[in-house]
């Protein structure tokens, strides 16, 4: 987890010249978007890359309601065989465990697919990416990964494109995360409640195919939330200290979607579907600009808060946060000011406070909780979480967004 530091970005690159660290910048092979691109996506397995055997897994409650009988029926009808893993459990704050990776892993060793392909939640698709690691590279221990976790760029990938058995599709229905297009992926040992980040390339999924049809599971409330994850995503990615012109342009362009349609998800109690194809859309934007830079702190944050607390969704919290973490930041460090308020500028406003205010109305018009008090969560349990933070300004802006 890296933010901008007070050398700023410009003295950032410069450094990397002269140390000559490259800075690159990777998406998967293919991402297909636009409502409906699922068939056509799926009709490429078959006549570019040629695949006869495909390994679905997916949340068992999406498997139980007949989510993905479209995607079946499509194998069928150009001749794929496949079998499907849906021990996910769907429930809120049901993590991917080692336990689960395992299974999955020995279920795919079994059927020894040339095609994996996760649909479903970030659960399911974080699922997926590392059981492809077990089935690619049976003598490696995800927990050893899990526990070595570093920065992705001095990382060795686990198989080559060259050597790997299988490809990687992956359908997500839940925007917010970004997992569909990035390196990166977390599981929790059931053993001791200790939840893993995993970072490598290897993880990155090799086609990515964003059909808003399938962004229908939330209750017309819970739908907004994750709308503030990937808002953090992109707004961490545009002040990191990795940003590039590169990752600025998916940024950008996914903070603009973010502000405009996010509040028309649904309108008089409606889908929106150009609102939720623009929404899905911006989530993979952002996750793309996410995964060239970094996950950012408010996200990091909230992940660690919601963890703690059942019924508690990250998108919630990073909602409440989010403002808070922003202004903490942009006060304390003048690179991050000028950052934000270059973005500020960019989408219409004067400067960072004026973009932070915008964020705090968006919550307001998407009717989520300002402070987290309002999610239930017991004070001192709150404040017991946060104290374990180093930095005193961060830790303050926390205790504040609890009223």
């Amino acid at each position: 987890m890296t933010i901008c530091t007070g050398c700023g970005r410009a003295f950032i690159l410069i450094k990397y010249e002269r140390c000559g660290i490259m800075l690159w910048f990777r998406v998967p092979e293919k991402i297909y978007f636009k409502k409906g691109c699922m068939e056509l996506a799926l009709d490429e397995l078959k006549t570019v890359y040629n695949k006869k055997r495909a390994f679905i897994v997916t949340d068992n409650e999406l498997y139980k309601n007949g989510y993905i009988n479209a995607v079946e029926k499509k194998l069928k009808s150009i001749g794929i065989q496949y079998t499907v893993f849906s021990d996910i459990k769907h429930e809120t704050l049901t993590e991917v465990t080692f336990n689960c990776i395992e299974n999955g892993a020995k279920a795919m060793c079994l059927f020894e697919p040339d095609t994996i392909i996760a649909i479903g939640t970030y659960r399911a698709v974080d699922s997926a990416k590392l059981m492809r690691v077990l089935y690619e590279k049976p003598d490696i221990k995800i927990k050893d990964l899990a526990e070595n976790y570093h920065d992705i760029r001095n990382t060795n990938e686990l198989f080559s494109k060259e050597n790997k058995k299988s490809l990687l599709a992956v359908i997500p229905v839940l925007y917010g995360y970004g997992s569909e297009v990035t390196p990166y992926t977390s599981v929790k040992d059931e053993m001791t409640n200790v939840k893993y980040s995993v970072a490598n390339y290897s993880l990155m999924p090799d086609m990515s195919i964003i059909d808003s049809d399938y962004y229908s599971l939330l209750p017309e409330q819970k739908q907004y939330a994750p709308g503030f994850t990937q808002l953090a995503l992109a707004l961490s990615a545009y002040i990191s200290e990795y940003s590039s012109e590169y990752t600025d342009s998916f940024a950008i362009n996914a903070i603009k979607s973010i502000f405009e349609y996010l509040p028309f998800i649904y309108k008089k109690g409606d889908k929106n579907f150009i609102a939720e194809e623009k929404i899905s859309e911006a989530s993979s934007m952002a996750g793309i600009a996410c995964a060239n830079t970094d996950k950012g702190l408010c996200c990091t944050l909230s992940d660690s808060i919601a963890d703690k607390f059942v019924g508690t969704e990250i998108g919630e919290v990073c909602a409440i946060i989010l403002p808070c973490v922003m202004r903490s930041l942009s006060k304390n460090n003048t690179d991050i000011y000028d950052r934000l308020s270059e973005l500020a500028k960019i989408i219409g406003l004067n400067n960072a406070e004026e973009l932070i205010s915008e964020i705090e109305k968006l919550r307001d018009k998407c009717g989520l909780a300002k402070s987290i008090s309002e999610l239930q969560i017991e004070k001192e349990e709150y404040f017991s979480i946060i104290q374990k933070i180093s930095s005193s300004d961060i830790k303050i802006a926390l205790e504040k967004a609890y009223e």
